[in-house]
């Protein structure tokens, strides 16, 4: 199976070419690839940083003497109520 499908509207009919992809095309697209998991290895890699730090500032505010309910008024983002 073909990686590109061209279509030239320009004929009269359209012509369809279907070709593999040229060497520059496909080292493209290892790298898209690779770019696209590095992006999500690091949005992974934040989320669990957030949610590390969230923790430690709700046992912080709780240490303090803070209840759930003053926490999620002060910091509604913090809390999920």
């Amino acid at each position: 199976m073909a990686d590109v499908i061209e279509t030239d509207y320009t004929t009269d009919p359209p012509t369809v070419t279907e070709r593999d992809f040229t060497p520059e095309e496909a080292e493209q697209v290892i790298k898209d690839a690779q770019d696209a998991q590095a992006a999500a290895d690091a949005a992974a890699a934040k989320a669990a940083a957030d949610a590390k730090a969230r923790d430690a500032a709700i046992a912080h505010a709780k240490s303090l003497g803070f209840t759930d309910a003053m926490i999620a008024v002060m910091y509604p983002n913090l809390v999920n109520v």
